[in-house]
């Protein structure tokens, strides 16, 4: 028994990846593919998409339809952490995403007044004598929120 590393990119379908795995293995009667060292992102891993002994045979369309969509693979990996979303139907995710993305931002103060001040909550002029206590309006407005490294999601 032996193996050799595969290197996803370099094949274009579960199929064409399984032919491969199986010429690789064509000496053996029942031959048992393990994946036992990979290196991808925790969101393949908490999609149950590929673990140690299995690999979805859908991974491909997936990586299609994450890289076909309007947003950034952080950003999308982020929503899926605040949701603790595990699925392999990764199009709802996508779909819920478009209506819950609300930016990435440096903090939550920054969140904060940015938000409430794009949606004319604050108006542009406030006079010089005027404070807002940004760290009490954010911990309110949070909770309508939720943000994973940085990038953050309306509830």
């Amino acid at each position: 028994m032996y193996g050799e590393w595969l290197q996803l990119s370099n094949y274009s379908s579960y199929d064409e990846l399984l032919g491969a795995m199986q010429e690789l293995h064509q000496d053996e009667q029942d031959p048992e593919f393990m994946f036992q060292d990979y290196e991808c992102s925790e969101f393949f891993i908490k999609q149950k998409l590929i673990s140690e002994c299995h690999f979805s045979s859908n991974i491909y369309e997936i990586a299609e339809q994450i890289n076909s969509s309007d947003y950034d693979f952080n950003i999308i990996e982020a929503y899926a952490e605040c949701m603790s979303y595990y699925h392999e139907d990764v199009s709802d995710l996508l779909n819920s995403l478009s209506d819950s993305y609300y930016g990435e931002y440096s903090s939550d103060e920054d969140f904060a007044q940015t938000t409430l001040e794009q949606d004319g909550s604050i108006p542009e002029n406030l006079p010089s004598y005027i404070y807002i206590d940004w760290e009490a309006t954010t911990r309110h407005l949070v909770y309508d929120y939720m943000s994973s490294n940085g990038y953050y999601f309306k509830n």
